[in-house]
């Protein structure tokens, strides 16, 4: 499978700021939208969603520095798939509480 044949890419992402505690994503690419359409944090060894606002800095992180990865996954070690995986399609705690998933106090 190729990236012009699938749908979707998933990979690890380092991100390009310091945090505490560290946080080291997972990202779901829609290919033919070019967006980021599921994320989750992985720290204090658990995963957990992103919310809402740390989906839109990854996709301008992308569109604006890295805009390469919607035609070329492979090159970030992304890989393709026809499908999403698992995580990204557990229904979120809902109704989404701001104060327990965005950094808005």
């Amino acid at each position: 499978m190729t990236a012009l044949t699938c749908r979707y890419a998933v990979g690890r992402w380092e991100s390009l700021w310091a945090s505490e505690p560290y946080l080291s994503p997972r990202i779901l690419i829609d290919l033919p939208a070019r967006k980021v359409v599921a994320g989750e944090h992985r720290f204090r060894k658990a995963w957990h969603y992103m919310s809402m606002s740390d989906l839109e800095c990854m996709q301008q992180e992308l569109d604006e520095t890295y805009n390469d990865i919607f035609d070329d996954p492979h090159e970030y070690n992304f890989q393709v798939m026809d499908e999403p995986p698992g995580w990204a399609l557990q229904a979120w705690l809902w109704p989404r509480v701001a104060a327990l998933t965005d950094d808005e106090k």
